[in-house]
């Protein structure tokens, strides 16, 4: 009997290290997680130990997936504009969404005159310039983003062009290369999916 019992608690003991072992490579949050769980044991409540316990769990869980992720890449959902393009929903500077459409072939992001009065920003303070599209020639100013989300993947210091003429062929804008080349990216066209993956 005393046998099972020391080694019964020597079981529950090496579990307790795995929780309580701090790695370097570990991140604030899980480092934070484990001292939590420590000193809800040097407590003694049941509760706070299984909820310090589950927390640890689900962060460790959490962080898996953000690995995974970054190893695999973010599949990103598209939708076809009906034009042969493919629209992609945007979050710009953490305050306005925005439907763009993904143009590889675009060196830059390019924003419409009116989506820009969204993020509070007067194309009148910009130097006018010209840049030439597809469908002709557009009078235009540059500015940087301060970020671009796309579902859970988040690039900042964008270079962005905006249009100063109106041009209705484009809804709010075009997304390019200055956010895409921050990523290894891959268009899934039959998929319809953008597959965005960190670069080294």
């Amino acid at each position: 009997m005393k046998v099972v019992f020391i080694l019964l608690a020597s079981v529950v003991f090496l579990g307790l290290l795995g929780f309580f072992s701090l790695h370097a490579d570990e991140s604030d949050l899980i480092k934070a997680d484990r001292q939590a769980l420590a000193e809800a044991f040097r407590d003694g409540r049941s509760s706070k130990i299984l909820a310090a316990k589950e927390q640890l769990s689900d962060d460790l869980a959490m962080e898996a997936l953000e690995k995974r992720k970054d190893t695999e890449g973010h599949s990103i959902p598209l939708a076809p504009d009906g034009q042969g393009h493919f629209l992609v929903e945007v979050l710009i500077n953490n305050k306005v969404h925005a439907s763009l459409v993904i143009d590889t072939g675009s060196p830059v992001v390019v924003l419409n005159a009116d989506f820009v009065k969204k993020l509070d920003l007067d194309v009148n303070e910009l130097a006018p310039g010209y840049v030439e599209l597809l469908n002709g020639r557009y009078r235009a100013g540059a500015l940087s983003l301060n970020s671009v989300k796309i579902g859970d993947v988040e690039a900042h210091n964008i270079g962005t062009t905006v249009l100063i003429d109106e041009n209705k062929d484009i809804k709010d804008g075009l997304l390019g290369l200055s956010f895409l080349s921050k990523f290894h990216f891959n268009l899934d066209q039959t998929g319809q999916k953008l597959i965005l993956k960190k670069a080294d």
